[in-house]
């Protein structure tokens, strides 16, 4: 009876081996799919309508009449602040820069929103994130509501793959733009692939949308606001492609449109963050960030608007030869002086956003994108989309024009820095139609 035990046993722990071995092949056989799919294309094959949403929008409205804020330094030096690690005032606990950096960053790969092609099918998306908290479907969609939904939404046409990076550290953006109905359908935390009953997070591609953290949509020929108090893909409530720099701007030679902007913890003054003060957002956001935020009373709030001055400086001091810039960084900071930045979202840095990588079709000639980032003469980079190209060169000369210029030297307390000259100020919110 021994022996058989042993042999039955035995005979179990090779089972067990095996299913191990087999499941681990598994992971390793999906790495590899996973890394295979990555180097495939997803570059859309449809034009988004420019301009998007309406022409008295925030979003198409020009900054370069709006008068400078009263508050508009004291903001200015809260960011620069923050911006050199100062989080005395942000929260939860642990939040902000862990490295000082006060320039500009555009996003156009990880933390950025790929854009998609909307079928005529429909899916029931889940209401739920990355953690697996289920959340509540927005009031918008028809039928009834229970936390967790799910969400009838359009399916998309094929393959997609919400923003990275891979993992529940993404934020999963993702897009889906129906071309007939001019409607665009916002996801955050968006899943493709499940492993059992957990999400694998952003930065996998997949033929489903599965679960969502938060799913609305929006008609690109309106406004593009939502109902007040009322949250979308971004924690402010505002269209994923709202402010986008899209391909379509580029090869126009134009951005005609306000940019949309993230920095480290947005203002949120209310004793119950869940329940912000109307005070701490403006159109065209209908609400804010409520889990990382800054309680500084001169933090720049959702909804505000930055403008780039007509004369800019270096980090030090020095003046910005702008004739020495690449011309897409021309365009870029041209579209900052005429329309400005709103702020939209919470981010770890000076943030604004370019199509993801994986969907950004720049239909522009080698010739044009040489001239484009001011190197006419030098061959184009192998292994490198046009897209990449440009917004790498775009990022590089942004290093050249940080937020403002102040007496402050790695090192010292950045609660203490103070702004000698700022590149940037706070003028009036839109008008609200």
């Amino acid at each position: 009876m021994r022996t058989n035990s042993r042999l039955m046993l035995t005979a179990i722990l090779i089972v067990l081996l095996l299913l191990s071995l087999i499941a681990c092949d598994r992971e390793i056989q999906q790495e590899l799919q996973d890394k295979q799919d990555d180097s495939q294309s997803l570059l859309r094959d449809f034009e988004l309508p420019l301009p998007l949403f309406a022409a008295n929008s925030a979003w198409n409205q020009k900054a370069t009449g709006a008068e400078d804020l009263p508050k508009s330094d004291d903001q200015i030096l809260t960011l620069y602040r923050v911006l050199l690690g100062d989080s005395s005032s942000l929260h939860p606990s642990g939040i902000g820069m862990e490295n000082p950096f006060q320039f500009m960053f555009v996003n156009f790969d990880d933390y950025s929103i790929p854009v998609y092609k909307a079928s005529k099918r429909k899916q029931k998306v889940l209401i739920r994130d990355y953690e697996g908290n289920q959340w509540w479907p927005s009031s918008k969609f028809p039928g009834d509501h229970k936390e967790g939904g799910p969400v009838k939404v359009p399916a998309p046409d094929g393959k997609v793959r919400p923003a990275g990076p891979r993992g529940i550290d993404a934020d999963g953006h993702l897009v889906l733009y129906d071309p007939d109905s001019f409607m665009e359908y916002d996801f955050w935390q968006a899943t493709t692939i499940l492993s059992g009953p957990k999400s694998r997070g952003g930065g996998f591609r997949g033929n489903k949308i599965l679960e969502a953290g938060a799913v609305d949509f929006f008609d690109l020929r309106r406004l593009g606001v939502n109902r007040k108090k009322h949250s979308s893909g971004r924690a402010t409530g505002v269209p994923l492609l709202a402010g986008l720099v899209l391909p379509e701007d580029v090869e126009g030679g134009a951005i005609e449109h306000a940019l949309a902007c993230a920095i480290p913890g947005l203002r949120n003054l209310s004793d119950d963050p869940n329940e912000p003060l109307s005070s701490d957002y403006f159109y065209p956001a209908t609400t804010t960030e409520t889990d990382f935020l800054n309680t500084g009373k001169d933090a720049l709030a959702a909804g505000q608007r930055i403008r780039l001055k007509k004369k800019i400086v270096d980090d030090q001091g020095d003046p910005v030869d702008e004739d020495e810039l690449a011309p897409i960084t021309r365009i870029f900071l041209k579209a900052l002086r005429a329309y400005g930045a709103y702020m939209v979202d919470n981010a770890g840095g000076f943030i604004l956003y370019a199509e993801d990588i994986h969907t950004a079709d720049l239909n522009l000639s080698d010739e044009e994108v040489q001239i484009l980032i001011g190197r006419p003469d030098e061959k184009l980079p192998g292994g490198k989309c046009k897209w990449q190209i440009v917004m790498e060169a775009l990022n590089r000369d942004l290093e050249q024009v940080p937020l403002a210029y102040g007496s402050w030297e790695e090192g010292q307390d950045p609660a203490a820095a103070t702004v000698k000259i700022s590149n940037f100020e706070v003028v009036e919110p839109a008008l609200e139609p």
